[in-house]
């Protein structure tokens, strides 16, 4: 079910796994890529009521690079909020385009250096991304 669609970006919702799907369309300046993650966190945490874990999966496999300080911010400031709203899990199908995928091994190396039990993956396509997180116990 589509939640919200922009030029830059969709944020889909998927019962069945369950997930927000942030589906990226190519460059987004920091503004437009902080307000569609607080957008998707948004929806994240109405939909967390509704189940006992839920996914962020990004399909970045159309977006281009996104500045150090933007995945910095998604560590240091997007992670906390989501944690706290008992959300653990973020799922990545990974861009072709070499700066993307650095983009995105950018914010998982922060993740990971804050220690801050967020479990992230990457994946080649949605349909591997979504069965993974359906198969955890």
């Amino acid at each position: 079910m589509k939640l919200f669609e922009e030029k830059y970006g969709t944020l889909e919702y998927d019962a069945s796994v369950p997930c927000i799907t942030a589906t990226f369309n190519g460059f987004m300046n920091s503004d437009q890529f902080r307000f569609f993650l607080n957008k998707g966190l948004d929806y994240l945490i109405e939909k967390k009521q509704d189940h006992d874990k839920i996914l962020w999966l990004a399909d970045t496999s159309k977006h281009v690079v996104q500045p150090d300080k933007d995945t910095k911010w998604v560590a240091d400031e997007w992670n906390p909020r989501a944690l706290k709203a008992g959300i653990y899990h973020v799922a990545f199908v990974l861009p072709d385009n070499v700066f993307g995928n650095m983009s995105v091994k950018k914010y998982a190396d922060n993740s990971e250096k804050k220690g801050d039990n967020m479990v992230v993956q990457m994946f080649g396509d949605l349909k591997t991304a979504k069965d993974w997180f359906r198969n955890l116990s």
